[in-house]
């Protein structure tokens, strides 16, 4: 599998991006050589902990006289774990080094080796990014120009980084692999539901590393390592405990507000464009962060047109290939498999750090996919076609058809369990491909996620709408919105959604889903897309569903990159849970239970989803 992608990617980004040119395939090779537990003293006086790779002399291992670039990684997780993550995830890239970049991996303040507190991309946290930024531009032998480079959390402090360093910056290029644009929206809720298993494995990696690393990281230093460890243990109930006390009793960070608002680099992104600070990003259509890694490349581009961040880009839009984006189907933990991120991020750091042409930036289609079958292709704007949304009607006897409804049709009952058809690919995806990334390694696919058995909960625990088999290929490229009129007998709702390319023998393929808690259904007009809805998700836009009254409910599908064959079938599923992924707040399970919905979709009160069809 990984071969096969390999080449898709040599074939979509073009032979002289992939090789290389002659200068650079006549870069002598260096050897490695590593300084670790580098002090850097912050302006408060707080140290940070650094591991510094430098270029070396093959021949006798000392190290390379240089000057080279730096590309920084900024990690919780341990930087000596860095050593051993693939493709540049863990913010350093041997193969990097080994063509004359000097490797920094800073453990951030209150992690690992490091003093300070921990903030979850806190502003003293980006504060911290800058300093070092600017500490490893005068390394003694750095050019200084520095990059940044890493996954998922280090590729959210990048984000952060390139907005708060300022124009005249060292800092020239950022490689963030698996963004958020907002992880409020994107990591820790689904439309106001509670996204418990994404939760979970951020505690589990994040807690866990940043407290038990400086037993590893400070080994030379026993006594030291055991204080960091007790008060990077302390620091817990900051984040941790205070949000998990929140979620149980609708506090503040429960909702949207100052403290979310202050991490969503998608707020930021205006101020990456004006610092002058170039931009590839990598996403995947399985990712926790399916919904992001796109809006931070339109938000990026629109910056740079002089538009609204917040807005979909529009058919004809002037686009930079200072911001870059590929996008793959992948999970959190396979981002990249099978593209070569060792070369992408060659010529990337090369054209920005070093001046050389590297063909890099010689596009007008600066967004790139590979959609799920190995199907390729080149955009420009997201989404891709932005004058295309099709919109598609929920019927009677379980259609979903382009033909809204004429006349009166009897509703469905939808009965609320909570529960979900444990056969499906969300388990896996916000897991961070858990189960499926071993399996893809192996070149084996996996029941349930990979393929779906034709087994469906019945009604009206469920309700699925398909199409008529496709006459010719339909291709998806962007967010989607599901638009549902309904009853209740509860003063709370919960729908969750699911969309699946169903194939001629019923086995079905699951593209992507989405969720809204009925309470948390206002929209904001500024930043709702055609297809995709923007709830404000605050404490105060709550609005109590009031039993029996037919309520619009508008619910944010994450955006789906594929083609769907002919002969295949769209199907819309609309449930009530999806356990262990999403859970409804516990403050809303008494107005939750016993709930029956009637989902109306006749003339008088439609039913539709809105799709991101391209026409080309």
């Amino acid at each position: 599998m990984r071969r096969v992608l390999t080449a898709l990617v040599t074939a979509l980004l073009g032979a002289s991006l992939l090789t290389g040119s002659p200068a650079q395939a006549a870069l002598q090779l260096y050897g490695v050589t590593i300084t670790r537990d580098v002090p850097i003293t912050l302006a408060d006086g707080t140290i940070l902990r650094a591991n510094v790779h430098a270029p070396a002399d093959p021949a006798t291992g000392k190290p390379a006289p240089g000057p080279f670039p730096v590309v920084v990684g900024l990690t919780p997780y341990g930087k000596s774990m860095s050593a051993g993550a693939t493709g540049g995830h863990g913010g350093l890239n041997p193969y990097l080094i080994k063509r004359g970049y000097l490797g920094v991996v800073v453990d951030v303040p209150g992690t690992g080796g490091s003093q300070g507190n921990s903030e979850l991309f806190g502003p003293d946290e980006t504060a911290a990014s800058v300093q070092v930024i600017d500490w490893a531009a005068r390394l003694p032998a750095s050019t200084g120009k520095v990059g940044l480079l890493g996954h998922s959390y280090l590729a959210i402090d990048q984000l952060f980084a390139a907005a708060a360093v300022g124009k005249g910056s060292p800092l020239k290029a950022i490689f963030p692999m698996s963004a958020s644009a907002d992880p409020y929206r994107d990591l820790f809720v689904s439309g106001g539901a509670i996204n418990l298993e994404s939760s979970i494995g951020l505690l589990l990696a994040y807690t866990g590393t940043r407290t038990l690393t400086p037993l590893a990281e400070r080994y030379t230093d026993p006594i030291d390592a055991l204080n960091l460890f007790l008060r990077h243990l302390a620091q817990v109930g900051a984040f941790e405990g205070a949000t998990l006390l929140d979620v149980l009793r609708d506090g503040p960070r429960r909702f949207d507000g100052p403290y979310w608002r202050e991490r969503a680099p998608v707020n930021v992104l205006s101020k990456i464009v004006e610092n002058d600070v170039a931009v590839f990003g990598v996403g995947g259509m399985y990712d926790v962060f399916q919904r992001g890694m796109p809006l931070v490349y339109s938000g990026l581009q629109n910056a740079a047109a002089g538009r609204p961040v917040h807005a979909p880009m529009v058919a004809g839009q002037r686009v930079s290939p200072k911001y870059q984006m590929l996008f793959g189907p992948w999970t959190h933990g396979e981002i990249g498999a099978g593209a070569n991120l060792d070369e992408l991020q060659l010529r990337w750091f090369d054209h920005w750090l070093k001046g050389i042409d590297t063909g890099v930036t010689g596009t007008r289609t600066p967004l790139r996919v590979i959609e799920p079958g190995g199907a390729r292709y080149e955009a420009a704007t997201y989404p891709v076609d932005p004058d295309t949304t099709s919109r598609l009607h929920l019927r009677a006897g379980d259609r979903l058809s382009p033909q809204p409804p004429a006349a009166q049709e009897k509703p469905d009952t939808l009965v609320f369990t909570g529960l979900s058809n444990p056969c499906g690919r969300s388990i896996d995806q916000f897991a961070a491909g858990l189960f499926s990334g071993p399996a893809h390694a192996a070149g084996r696919t996996i029941p349930c996620v990979d393929e779906r058995p034709a087994i469906e909960l019945p009604k009206p625990l469920e309700l699925s709408y398909t199409t008529d088999p496709l006459a010719g290929p339909m291709r998806l490229a962007g967010p989607v919105g599901l638009t549902v009129h309904a009853r209740s007998t509860q003063r709370e709702t919960m729908f969750v959604v699911r969309l699946e390319s169903v194939a001629p023998d019923g086995k079905a393929v699951e593209l992507s889903g989405g969720a809204l808690l009925g309470s948390m259904r206002a929209t904001d007009p500024a930043k709702s897309w055609p297809s995709m809805p923007y709830h404000r998700l605050t404490a105060d836009s709550r609005q109590p569903v009031t039993p029996g009254k037919l309520t619009r409910y508008d619910i944010e599908v994450r955006p789906v990159f594929a083609t769907l064959p002919a002969g295949h079938r769209l199907r819309v599923t609309v449930g009530t849970g999806d356990v262990p992924h999403l859970i409804p707040p516990p403050t809303t399970a008494t107005s939750l239970l016993g709930g029956v919905y009637e989902v109306h979709h006749d003339r008088a009160a439609a039913s539709w989803i809105d799709l991101p069809v391209v026409i080309r």
